[in-house]
Order: structure tokens, then C-alpha cells, then sequence
């Protein structure tokens, strides 16, 4: 299946996007979708980057700091990968 990480926000908000195919199964996807769930109760930082995880039609947001050691490769990949879409 193929994901798609967005950046959005920053100092000079610009929207970077970066896409992969990965091997997870649905059940996984679903479980990692709930650990890297952003606590809702968390203030916006100003100026600060903002992810989001796009799978098929279906946008999350994520937290990147609470992805789990065996999912990090792809996630390092993706953020290494961003470029400026418009």
C-alpha cells in the first residue's frame, strides 16, 4: 500500500509531502495509526511542523516523536524525502 507523509506550518509555512509503499496489512496500519495519534490536548505551537499520514482517501494526523522503533526507517525515509508541493 502506498502512504504519504505531509509537513504543514513552520516559520515560512510551507507544505512538503513525501510518499512510499510499505508492506503492512491493514491491522497493522490501524494499530500504528493509534500509537502515533497525536495527544488532542496538546497545545499548537506556534510556528511549529505539523504531520499528517495519508493512506488511500483517508488523512491522520501523527506525531512522529511516537512512531515505534521497528516503523522508523520508513518514517525517517518519508521526512528525508519531503519536497514543497503546491
Amino acid at each position: 500500500m502506498k502512504i504519504k507523509l505531509i509537513r504543514t506550518g513552520g516559520f515560512i509555512p510551507i507544505t512538503k509531502a513525501a510518499e512510499t509503499e510499505v508492506n503492512l496489512s491493514d491491522k497493522e496500519l490501524a494499530s500504528l495509526l493509534v500509537i502515533i495519534k497525536p495527544d488532542p490536548a496538546a497545545p499548537r505551537i506556534k510556528d511549529g511542523n505539523y504531520y499528517e499520514l495519508t493512506v488511500g482517501s483517508d488523512s491522520t494526523p501523527v506525531d512522529l516523536e511516537k512512531v515505534p522503533d521497528e516503523y522508523r526507517d520508513i518514517f525517517s525515509k518519508l521526512k528525508s524525502d519531503l519536497k514543497i508541493i503546491k
